[in-house]
């Protein structure tokens, strides 16, 4: 990896009170308590109109100037295709596919302004998403048009690496997202990165994401992974996109330090840009110290797994 194996990004906006909209002073808490926990090489944050629902300088405010970001366009993608499905850079629906282009160039915008603000590579990284058109089944057709958009943002001068996070796939039933086919992104010239969760959601079993690994070493286009864990029953749901917890602070959770471990076994560690966990707190109502201790549990149950 190209920084310590004991550092990881962490993806700790759903843990934060400021998803489930509590006040600032609860959110200044969960962010002084976060920085004190160790293990931490920076975050993985969503990007909608700022980088944190307080503003870009709040979170530069409450976090260590040393933490690196991983920017996501999952959360933004999913919020705008509540309103339009056909939202996306594998859309066929081209107005919708050259809205998704524009946003990707305020999240451009957004990653150079960030990196111009400290003088370095505050943003390491963008997750990228490869979203179809909602009720389209032909994933050719959804494949053209995701080249057609990653020639686009490829062509501007980006001032971080890119990477595809690859999230269940279109030709499952009863898909949660529903996006391209692992062997579709595949063929792009970008590297991939697994989220446990969503691949084990996608094979509906916990073989899959390991599969899905080996497949894309093969390629040699494994480059990152986060580990979130999903559940077949309890507050998390069933097989839901949920973040849950690992198994050590969630009984629930199909995601061991064991399968982490063997997702770790197969992957290149050396040459990866980042790994890290993206973990949910599910109720509301939750104190700032329990919200934390989901992260921290996580960051030992990833750090067992690298031994």
């Amino acid at each position: 990896m190209k920084n310590n194996h004991a550092d990881f990004i962490i993806g700790a906006y759903p843990c934060a009170p400021s998803f489930h909209h509590s006040g600032e002073e609860q959110e200044t808490q969960f962010w002084r308590k976060l920085a004190d926990v160790p293990g931490i090489r920076g975050l993985e944050q969503p990007c909608l109109e700022h980088l944190h629902p307080y503003g870009d300088e709040y979170l530069f405010k409450h976090t260590p100037d040393d933490w690196q970001i991983v920017v996501t366009a999952i959360m933004e993608t999913m919020r705008r295709r509540g309103a339009n499905g056909g939202f996306g850079l594998a859309s066929t629906d081209e107005a919708q596919r050259k809205s998704c282009i524009e946003y990707y160039r305020h999240v451009w915008e957004k990653i150079s302004r960030t990196n111009d603000r400290f003088g370095k590579q505050k943003v390491i990284a963008l997750e990228i998403q490869a979203a179809p058109a909602i009720g389209n089944p032909s994933v050719t057709q959804a494949a053209e048009r995701f080249a057609q958009s990653l020639t686009e943002i490829q062509s501007w001068d980006w001032p971080c690496d890119l990477v595809i996070e690859h999230c269940d796939a279109m030709t499952q039933p009863d898909a949660r997202k529903g996006f391209l086919p692992l062997e579709q992104e595949l063929k792009s010239d970008l590297g991939i990165c697994l989220n446990w969760a969503r691949s084990a959601i996608e094979g509906r079993n916990t073989s899959l994401p390991l599969e899905h690994a080996r497949l894309c070493q093969q390629t040699g286009k494994l480059e990152a992974l986060m580990f979130s864990g999903t559940t077949l029953n309890g507050p998390y749901g069933e097989w839901q996109d949920s973040h849950a917890p690992f198994s050590t602070f969630t009984d629930e959770s199909l995601l061991t330090v064991e399968i982490a471990r063997e997702m770790l076994r197969v992957s290149p560690l050396e040459s990866f840009k980042f790994i890290g966990i993206k973990l949910l707190e599910i109720n509301p109502e939750a104190s700032v110290e329990h919200r934390v201790a989901i992260l921290a549990d996580g960051i030992c149950a990833l750090r067992s797994a690298l031994t």
